[in-house]
Protein backbone atom coordinates (compact mmCIF):
# COMPACT_ATOMS: atom_id res chain seq x y z
CA UNK A 1 0.00 0.00 0.00
CA UNK A 2 1.00 3.72 -1.01
CA UNK A 3 2.38 5.79 1.91
CA UNK A 4 0.22 8.82 2.67
CA UNK A 5 1.54 12.59 1.39
CA UNK A 6 -1.49 14.95 2.71
CA UNK A 7 -1.77 16.64 6.15
CA UNK A 8 -1.77 15.61 9.43
CA UNK A 9 -2.61 11.66 8.39
CA UNK A 10 0.93 12.09 6.50
CA UNK A 11 2.82 14.06 9.32
CA UNK A 12 1.54 11.28 12.13
CA UNK A 13 2.32 8.31 10.03
CA UNK A 14 6.14 10.16 9.44
CA UNK A 15 6.26 10.77 13.32
CA UNK A 16 5.20 7.55 14.80
CA UNK A 17 7.44 5.45 12.29
CA UNK A 18 10.79 8.17 13.24
CA UNK A 19 9.51 7.63 17.03
CA UNK A 20 9.85 3.47 15.98
CA UNK A 21 12.87 3.77 14.61
CA UNK A 22 14.93 5.78 16.94
CA UNK A 23 13.66 3.74 20.05
CA UNK A 24 15.00 0.86 18.37
CA UNK A 25 18.42 2.28 17.53
CA UNK A 26 18.14 4.57 20.84
CA UNK A 27 21.19 2.13 22.65
CA UNK A 28 23.46 2.30 19.36
CA UNK A 29 22.99 6.62 19.38
CA UNK A 30 23.58 7.03 22.77
CA UNK A 31 26.73 4.72 22.08
CA UNK A 32 28.03 6.79 19.54
CA UNK A 33 27.28 10.31 21.28
CA UNK A 34 31.09 12.21 22.10
CA UNK A 35 30.25 15.28 20.85
CA UNK A 36 29.83 17.96 22.65
CA UNK A 37 30.62 16.28 25.79
CA UNK A 38 29.96 12.03 25.83
CA UNK A 39 26.79 11.57 27.68
CA UNK A 40 25.46 8.71 26.26
CA UNK A 41 22.04 10.90 25.82
CA UNK A 42 21.72 11.57 22.17
CA UNK A 43 18.95 8.86 21.44
CA UNK A 44 17.14 9.39 24.49
CA UNK A 45 17.28 12.95 23.54
CA UNK A 46 15.83 12.56 20.11
CA UNK A 47 13.39 10.20 21.04
CA UNK A 48 11.85 12.39 23.70
CA UNK A 49 11.42 15.08 20.74
CA UNK A 50 10.05 12.88 18.58
CA UNK A 51 7.67 11.84 20.94
CA UNK A 52 6.47 14.88 21.56
CA UNK A 53 6.25 16.08 18.49
CA UNK A 54 4.23 13.04 17.79
CA UNK A 55 1.49 14.07 20.75
CA UNK A 56 1.41 17.41 19.63
CA UNK A 57 0.33 15.98 16.01
CA UNK A 58 -2.31 13.43 17.42
CA UNK A 59 -3.97 16.26 19.85
CA UNK A 60 -4.56 18.53 16.19
CA UNK A 61 -7.00 18.49 13.38
CA UNK A 62 -4.76 21.02 11.36
CA UNK A 63 -4.10 19.49 7.59
CA UNK A 64 -1.74 22.37 7.10
CA UNK A 65 1.51 20.83 7.13
CA UNK A 66 3.08 23.90 7.98
CA UNK A 67 1.03 24.44 11.43
CA UNK A 68 1.30 20.92 12.29
CA UNK A 69 4.82 20.82 11.60
CA UNK A 70 5.25 24.07 13.86
CA UNK A 71 3.23 23.06 16.67
CA UNK A 72 5.18 19.92 16.70
CA UNK A 73 8.44 21.99 16.83
CA UNK A 74 7.55 24.76 19.16
CA UNK A 75 5.69 21.72 21.19
CA UNK A 76 9.14 19.92 21.22
CA UNK A 77 11.34 22.90 21.99
CA UNK A 78 9.72 24.04 25.25
CA UNK A 79 10.46 20.15 26.75
CA UNK A 80 13.30 19.29 24.73
CA UNK A 81 16.82 18.56 26.63
CA UNK A 82 20.47 18.34 25.28
CA UNK A 83 21.84 19.58 21.71
CA UNK A 84 20.06 16.90 20.09
CA UNK A 85 17.10 17.45 21.11
CA UNK A 86 16.80 21.04 20.92
CA UNK A 87 18.13 21.15 17.66
CA UNK A 88 15.51 18.59 15.90
CA UNK A 89 13.11 20.66 17.46
CA UNK A 90 14.68 23.79 15.84
CA UNK A 91 14.58 22.09 12.77
CA UNK A 92 11.35 21.01 12.22
CA UNK A 93 10.05 24.60 13.21
CA UNK A 94 12.26 25.67 10.51
CA UNK A 95 11.22 23.19 8.05
CA UNK A 96 7.61 23.72 8.67
CA UNK A 97 7.66 27.65 7.71
CA UNK A 98 8.08 27.47 3.77
CA UNK A 99 4.43 24.69 4.30
CA UNK A 100 2.11 27.19 5.80
CA UNK A 101 -1.18 26.98 3.38
CA UNK A 102 -0.02 23.41 2.05
CA UNK A 103 -1.71 19.84 2.97
CA UNK A 104 0.41 17.71 0.61
CA UNK A 105 4.23 17.60 -0.30
CA UNK A 106 6.22 18.23 -3.30
CA UNK A 107 10.15 18.43 -4.00
CA UNK A 108 10.16 21.92 -4.63
CA UNK A 109 8.53 21.99 -0.69
CA UNK A 110 10.45 19.67 0.50
CA UNK A 111 13.96 21.97 -0.93
CA UNK A 112 12.30 25.09 0.28
CA UNK A 113 11.58 23.14 3.69
CA UNK A 114 15.12 21.81 4.05
CA UNK A 115 16.86 24.90 3.49
CA UNK A 116 14.64 27.00 6.36
CA UNK A 117 15.13 24.24 8.34
CA UNK A 118 19.11 24.30 8.11
CA UNK A 119 19.08 28.35 8.28
CA UNK A 120 17.32 28.28 11.64
CA UNK A 121 19.67 25.38 13.06
CA UNK A 122 22.87 27.11 11.91
CA UNK A 123 21.57 30.46 13.18
CA UNK A 124 20.86 29.04 16.84
CA UNK A 125 23.76 27.94 17.56
CA UNK A 126 26.04 30.65 18.92
CA UNK A 127 29.15 28.40 17.25
CA UNK A 128 27.49 25.98 14.73
CA UNK A 129 29.92 22.83 13.91
CA UNK A 130 30.41 21.14 10.94
CA UNK A 131 30.47 16.98 11.60
CA UNK A 132 27.49 17.13 13.25
CA UNK A 133 23.05 17.29 12.46
CA UNK A 134 24.12 20.54 10.83
CA UNK A 135 26.60 18.66 8.13
CA UNK A 136 23.97 16.08 7.41
CA UNK A 137 20.81 18.45 6.85
CA UNK A 138 22.85 20.44 4.63
CA UNK A 139 23.96 17.34 2.25
CA UNK A 140 20.10 16.68 2.29
CA UNK A 141 19.13 19.80 1.43
CA UNK A 142 21.44 20.27 -1.28
CA UNK A 143 20.51 17.03 -2.82
CA UNK A 144 17.12 17.98 -3.22
CA UNK A 145 17.82 21.24 -4.20
CA UNK A 146 20.32 20.18 -7.08
CA UNK A 147 17.77 17.25 -8.34
CA UNK A 148 15.30 20.14 -8.98
CA UNK A 149 16.91 21.38 -12.20
CA UNK A 150 16.84 17.74 -13.71
CA UNK A 151 13.29 16.54 -12.35
CA UNK A 152 10.32 16.26 -14.60
CA UNK A 153 6.91 16.90 -13.34
CA UNK A 154 8.29 18.43 -10.09
CA UNK A 155 4.83 18.59 -8.31
CA UNK A 156 4.36 14.62 -9.03
CA UNK A 157 4.27 11.62 -6.28
CA UNK A 158 7.24 9.56 -8.03
CA UNK A 159 9.30 13.21 -8.31
CA UNK A 160 9.17 13.40 -4.55
CA UNK A 161 9.51 9.63 -4.59
CA UNK A 162 13.06 9.86 -6.16
CA UNK A 163 13.70 13.10 -4.39
CA UNK A 164 13.27 11.48 -0.74
CA UNK A 165 16.02 8.22 -2.05
CA UNK A 166 18.53 10.16 -3.05
CA UNK A 167 18.07 12.47 -0.23
CA UNK A 168 19.21 9.84 1.81
CA UNK A 169 21.98 8.22 -0.04
CA UNK A 170 23.42 11.72 0.53
CA UNK A 171 22.53 12.00 4.37
CA UNK A 172 24.33 8.59 4.38
CA UNK A 173 27.33 9.77 2.89
CA UNK A 174 27.12 12.73 5.05
CA UNK A 175 26.68 10.53 8.56
CA UNK A 176 29.55 8.37 7.32
CA UNK A 177 31.83 11.56 6.81
CA UNK A 178 31.08 13.02 10.13
CA UNK A 179 33.81 10.65 11.30
CA UNK A 180 36.75 12.51 9.76
CA UNK A 181 35.74 16.44 10.17
CA UNK A 182 35.76 16.39 14.12
CA UNK A 183 39.31 15.87 16.19
CA UNK A 184 36.71 13.95 18.56
CA UNK A 185 34.73 11.86 16.52
CA UNK A 186 37.91 10.73 14.70
CA UNK A 187 39.87 9.88 18.06
CA UNK A 188 37.14 7.78 19.47
CA UNK A 189 36.22 6.37 15.98
CA UNK A 190 32.58 6.72 15.15
CA UNK A 191 30.21 8.79 13.89
CA UNK A 192 28.01 11.75 14.80
CA UNK A 193 25.18 10.49 17.18
CA UNK A 194 22.64 13.58 16.87
CA UNK A 195 23.42 13.16 12.56
CA UNK A 196 22.64 9.29 12.58
CA UNK A 197 19.51 10.48 14.31
CA UNK A 198 18.66 12.86 11.83
CA UNK A 199 19.14 10.33 8.88
CA UNK A 200 17.00 8.03 10.42
CA UNK A 201 14.35 10.11 10.90
CA UNK A 202 14.50 11.26 7.34
CA UNK A 203 14.50 7.68 6.24
CA UNK A 204 11.41 6.98 8.37
CA UNK A 205 10.19 10.37 5.79
CA UNK A 206 11.21 8.02 2.84
CA UNK A 207 9.25 5.20 3.85
CA UNK A 208 6.27 7.30 4.64
CA UNK A 209 5.97 9.30 1.41
CA UNK A 210 6.87 5.81 -0.30
CA UNK A 211 5.17 3.18 1.56
CA UNK A 212 8.19 1.34 1.96
CA UNK A 213 9.84 -0.17 4.80
CA UNK A 214 12.43 1.41 6.78
CA UNK A 215 16.23 0.49 5.88
CA UNK A 216 17.13 -2.03 8.68
CA UNK A 217 20.37 -1.66 7.19
CA UNK A 218 20.86 2.10 6.75
CA UNK A 219 23.53 2.52 9.24
CA UNK A 220 25.58 -0.98 8.67
CA UNK A 221 28.99 -0.38 8.62
CA UNK A 222 29.19 3.09 9.59
CA UNK A 223 32.15 3.82 12.17
CA UNK A 224 31.31 2.95 15.59
CA UNK A 225 28.24 0.83 14.41
CA UNK A 226 27.78 -3.29 14.29
CA UNK A 227 29.73 -4.41 11.62
CA UNK A 228 32.21 -1.17 10.17
CA UNK A 229 35.99 -1.80 10.22
CA UNK A 230 37.86 -0.75 13.22
CA UNK A 231 41.63 0.38 13.08
CA UNK A 232 43.75 -2.17 11.74
CA UNK A 233 41.00 -4.14 9.76
CA UNK A 234 39.01 -5.56 12.68
CA UNK A 235 35.31 -5.39 13.00
CA UNK A 236 33.41 -3.81 15.99
CA UNK A 237 31.85 -5.99 18.35
CA UNK A 238 28.36 -6.84 17.44
CA UNK A 239 27.24 -6.48 21.25
CA UNK A 240 25.42 -9.17 23.86
CA UNK A 241 21.65 -10.23 23.56
CA UNK A 242 20.75 -6.96 25.48
CA UNK A 243 22.56 -4.43 22.91
CA UNK A 244 25.82 -4.04 24.80
CA UNK A 245 29.01 -3.85 23.99
CA UNK A 246 28.40 -2.40 20.25
CA UNK A 247 31.22 0.69 19.14
CA UNK A 248 34.89 1.73 20.56
CA UNK A 249 35.51 2.24 24.33
CA UNK A 250 34.51 5.33 24.99
CA UNK A 251 37.38 7.97 25.55
CA UNK A 252 39.52 8.59 28.75
CA UNK A 253 38.50 11.81 30.23
CA UNK A 254 40.24 14.52 31.52
CA UNK A 255 41.21 15.37 35.09
CA UNK A 256 37.96 16.58 36.65
CA UNK A 257 37.20 20.52 36.56
CA UNK A 258 34.26 22.25 38.25
CA UNK A 259 31.39 20.33 37.13
CA UNK A 260 29.43 21.07 33.70
CA UNK A 261 26.04 21.78 33.96
CA UNK A 262 23.07 21.51 31.09
CA UNK A 263 20.96 24.71 31.75
CA UNK A 264 17.96 24.44 29.50
CA UNK A 265 14.94 27.47 29.74
CA UNK A 266 12.41 29.59 28.09
CA UNK A 267 12.51 32.78 28.57
CA UNK A 268 10.46 36.03 27.47
CA UNK A 269 12.75 38.51 25.66
CA UNK A 270 12.53 41.09 22.75
CA UNK A 271 15.33 40.07 19.87
CA UNK A 272 17.58 42.64 21.28
CA UNK A 273 17.64 41.19 24.55
CA UNK A 274 18.30 37.73 23.26
CA UNK A 275 21.04 39.12 21.36
CA UNK A 276 22.43 40.24 24.64
CA UNK A 277 21.79 37.36 26.69
CA UNK A 278 23.89 35.47 24.24
CA UNK A 279 26.52 37.29 24.82
CA UNK A 280 26.65 36.96 28.08
CA UNK A 281 26.21 32.82 27.82
CA UNK A 282 29.03 32.71 25.09
CA UNK A 283 31.48 34.33 28.19
CA UNK A 284 29.76 31.96 30.94
CA UNK A 285 29.86 28.41 29.12
CA UNK A 286 29.29 26.98 25.63
CA UNK A 287 27.18 24.90 23.09
CA UNK A 288 24.91 27.60 23.56
CA UNK A 289 21.92 27.76 21.75
CA UNK A 290 18.87 30.29 21.54
CA UNK A 291 15.97 29.94 19.46
CA UNK A 292 12.63 31.78 19.50
CA UNK A 293 9.48 29.46 19.92
CA UNK A 294 6.87 31.77 18.72
CA UNK A 295 6.57 33.13 15.43
CA UNK A 296 4.30 36.69 16.60
CA UNK A 297 5.50 38.49 19.55
CA UNK A 298 3.17 39.46 22.79
CA UNK A 299 2.07 42.91 22.61
CA UNK A 300 5.26 44.05 24.58
CA UNK A 301 7.31 42.78 21.85
CA UNK A 302 8.68 39.82 23.63
CA UNK A 303 8.67 36.01 22.45
CA UNK A 304 9.76 32.75 23.95
CA UNK A 305 13.01 31.90 23.01
CA UNK A 306 14.40 28.64 24.33
CA UNK A 307 18.20 28.39 26.25
CA UNK A 308 20.40 25.98 26.23
CA UNK A 309 23.93 26.33 27.70
CA UNK A 310 26.37 23.54 29.17
CA UNK A 311 28.30 25.78 31.92
CA UNK A 312 30.46 25.18 35.05
CA UNK A 313 29.42 28.10 36.15
CA UNK A 314 25.73 27.46 37.26
CA UNK A 315 25.32 30.53 39.66
CA UNK A 316 25.83 33.05 37.74
CA UNK A 317 24.84 31.78 34.47
CA UNK A 318 21.57 30.82 35.66
CA UNK A 319 21.20 34.92 36.90
CA UNK A 320 21.98 35.80 33.72
CA UNK A 321 19.05 34.01 32.21
CA UNK A 322 16.93 35.10 34.91
CA UNK A 323 17.94 39.17 34.92
CA UNK A 324 17.76 38.94 31.07
CA UNK A 325 14.19 38.33 31.36
CA UNK A 326 10.85 36.92 32.64
CA UNK A 327 11.56 32.92 32.56
CA UNK A 328 8.82 30.37 32.21
CA UNK A 329 10.96 27.24 32.97
CA UNK A 330 14.68 26.60 34.05
CA UNK A 331 16.16 23.22 34.61
CA UNK A 332 19.60 22.12 35.62
CA UNK A 333 21.19 18.53 35.01
CA UNK A 334 24.66 17.53 35.57
CA UNK A 335 26.56 16.35 32.88
CA UNK A 336 28.78 13.57 32.82
CA UNK A 337 26.84 12.18 35.67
Amino acid sequence: MRGKVRGRQAVLAWFQLAEQTLESRRGQLDRLNVFPVPDSDTGANMLAAMRTCRAAVEASREDDLGALLATAGSTAMVEAHGNSGTLLAVLLSGIAEPLHGHERLTVPGLADALERGSLRAWTALSEPVAGTMLSVIDAVSERVRAGLAGAAELESRAALEGSLREAIAAGRTAVAATVDELDVLRRAGVVDAGGTGLLLILDALRATVCGEELDDDLLDGLPGLPGAPAAGGARTPEGDLHGRSVGPAAPAREAPGPPLVEIMATVRLDPLGAASLRHRLDELGDSVIITPVDVEADAAGAYRWRIHVHTARRGPTSEAIRSAGSVEALTLTELGA
